[in-house]
Parts: C-alpha cells; sequence; structure tokens
C-alpha cells in the first residue's frame, strides 16, 4: 500500500491542491472580499443591502464548496493515475538516474500499476464530468478527458519527443489554476449578472458594474507564471536525467543538442520569468509588499536557481537547482493569498 502511495506522489498532488485551492480561495476569494468592503461603503447603512442580488452587500462564491471539492479530487485523481502511467514506462529511465527508488516492478507490480492507473484515472474523469455537469458547464466537461489523455500521450511517446514534453507538462500544470477560473468566474458571473441597480448613501438610485471580469488578469497571470517556471523545472530534470534518458531512446535537448544549449534555454525561460514578474511589479502591484514579496520571495530564489543551473555538472547539482526553483513556485502560488492587500 505504501507504494503504491508513493508511487502518486504525494507531495505533486499536494502542490496541486495548494494551487486550486489558492486560487479559489486566494484570487477569487480576497477579490470578492475587496468588491464587498467597497460596496459597503456605498450603502446608507453598512449593514443594509444595497443590492438585491447581493444580500448584506457580501459577494459569496457563485461556484459551491461541494463542485470545488469534488473539482480538486477529480485533478488530483487524474494526475495520480498520470503519475503512476509515467512511472510504469520510464522503469527503465529509472534504473539508470535512481535505481534505488524504483518502485514498480520491484515494491509493486507491474499489473497492479497499471490497475491503479486506469482506476484513478476513470474515477477523475467520472468527477470531472459530474462537476461540469453540476455547475451547468458542460463544455468544461472535455477538460479531464483531454487531461487524461495526455498525460497517457505524454509517458507513452511525447515524453522521448524533443521538446514537445517539455511544452505539454507546461501546458498540464497551467491548466490547474486556469481550471479554476474556468468555473468559478462564470459562476459568479451567472450569480450576479453584470450589473444592478440600488439606492446609495444620498438616497439616488445607483447602477454597478460588477466587473468579475477583471479577475481573468490575475487568472492568466497566475496561469502564465505556472506554464513559463514549469518549462524550467522540465528542461532542469532532462538535464539530471540525461544519463537514463540517453539510455531509454529519448530525444530531449541536452540530448539532441547539448547540455549548454539546454542551459541556455534553461536561463533563457528564467529570464523571461524575471522580466514578466518585474513588470508586473512595476505597472500593476504598485504596493511596498508586493515590491518585497516579488523580489525577495520569487526573483532572488530564481536567480539562484539560474546560477546553480549554469554551474551544475552532476545530477546531483541540476536536481538542487530544481528545488531552489519549485521554492519559487510555491512561493508565487502563495502570493494569491494576499490579494487584499494588492487589489
Amino acid at each position: 500500500m505504501l507504494a503504491f502511495l508513493r508511487l502518486t506522489r504525494p507531495l505533486n498532488l499536494l502542490i496541486i491542491a495548494f494551487t486550486m485551492v489558492a486560487m479559489r480561495y486566494g484570487v477569487v476569494g480576497g477579490f470578492l472580499e475587496v468588491s464587498s468592503a467597497e460596496l459597503r461603503t456605498l450603502a446608507i447603512d453598512p449593514a443594509a443591502t444595497l443590492f438585491e442580488k447581493v444580500p448584506g452587500n457580501t459577494f459569496v462564491h457563485g461556484f459551491s464548496t461541494l463542485l470545488f471539492t469534488l473539482l480538486v479530487l477529480s485533478t488530483l485523481l487524474i494526475a495520480a493515475g498520470g503519475n503512476m502511467i509515467n512511472d510504469y514506462f520510464d522503469t527503465r529511465i529509472d534504473r539508470v538516474n535512481k535505481p534505488d527508488a524504483v518502485i514498480v516492478g520491484r515494491s509493486l507490480k507491474r499489473r497492479t500499476a497499471m490497475f491503479g492507473h486506469w482506476v484513478l484515472t476513470a474515477a477523475g474523469i467520472l468527477l470531472g464530468i459530474l462537476v461540469a455537469w453540476r455547475s451547468g458547464q458542460w463544455r468544461l466537461a472535455v477538460i479531464p478527458l483531454l487531461v487524461a489523455g495526455a498525460l497517457w500521450s505524454y509517458s507513452t511517446r511525447l515524453k522521448r519527443t524533443f521538446l514537445l514534453g517539455n511544452g505539454l507538462v507546461a501546458v498540464l500544470v497551467a491548466l490547474v489554476p486556469l481550471t479554476v477560473g474556468l468555473y468559478e468566474i462564470p459562476a459568479l458571473q451567472q450569480l450576479y449578472g453584470l450589473k444592478a441597480t440600488g439606492t446609495a448613501i444620498n438616497g439616488e438610485a445607483v447602477e454597478i458594474v460588477f466587473g468579475f471580469h477583471g479577475l481573468w488578469g490575475w487568472i492568466w497571470g497566475f496561469t502564465g507564471f505556472a506554464f513559463l517556471t514549469t518549462l524550467v523545472r522540465e528542461m532542469q530534470k532532462d538535464m539530471a536525467d540525461i544519463k537514463g534518458d540517453e539510455a531509454d531512446g529519448c530525444r530531449t535537448v541536452p540530448i539532441v543538442m547539448g547540455i549548454g544549449w539546454a542551459k541556455a534555454f534553461t536561463l533563457f525561460y528564467i529570464a523571461v520569468t524575471i522580466l514578466a514578474l518585474l513588470w508586473v511589479r512595476a505597472a500593476l502591484l504598485t504596493g511596498k509588499f508586493a515590491y518585497w514579496y516579488i523580489g525577495l520571495g520569487l526573483v532572488v530564489p530564481m536567480l539562484l536557481s539560474a546560477g546553480f543551473t549554469y554551474a551544475a555538472t552532476s545530477r546531483q547539482q541540476f536536481l538542487i537547482a530544481g528545488n531552489i526553483l519549485k521554492l519559487a513556485m510555491a512561493l508565487g502560488v502563495g502570493f494569491a493569498f494576499f490579494m487584499p492587500q494588492n487589489l
């Protein structure tokens, strides 16, 4: 049982759940908190309802807690199944790169790993379809199906394809924060509409436009951050795993073009990410908190990761660079919980 659990990579699943919770309660929840506070300043009595659509002048999530929980569970199940099938097909690679950590074929039978993949993936897909149905957004039922298919294709073929594997993983990781927005924002628009009319402090009628569409900028910002940092992380992993990948016939960047070019790609991705963060900080987040949080929490560790990547000559050194980047990724997601201070 422990081997089965390890094969799902619990830490990675925890990060996925943390990201989704951060999008709902950090980004969307923070936006609703600030919007509610602003609405109360317009009311004759802070406790009196200004707009019929917003009882108590307090915005709430349009996407229910139950459906959100099921969405997270669906995502985790599909991700866990994807991790299992990836290890199933990576046995030969892992025997070279990390022989002591091989699970499939040793601690866990291969057929058990394959069966586990199908059970977890099928359960995740069914839950995802249920969430799409119950939320009235049937078109989103395609997401779990596409993700499950993409994870299978990655493990069986695309992982070994030049650049495509890295790009696919980056897209799948970026889908995690984006999916929350795809459910949360339309649900808010459906619950409250686009605008409402009420009575202001001076007794005159006032019309307000609900700017829920403004949340898309934040959701896309976290999505872009996830995409770029995952590209960096995947390149660092390719350099760390070059021996095993080469033995399995993979055509990753360090194998096809050499370590030098792989490092160049990695440093380029890091530079683009840092420049984007600095632009966002200068143009959109002018407070002191955001200034220091982004500078010390994101830019500094990313620069350290870049330095370790540039100087790395061994698998262990590339792994250290990747772990530093993981810290920056986690802190980047954590910034979502400080939304009220930055709106």
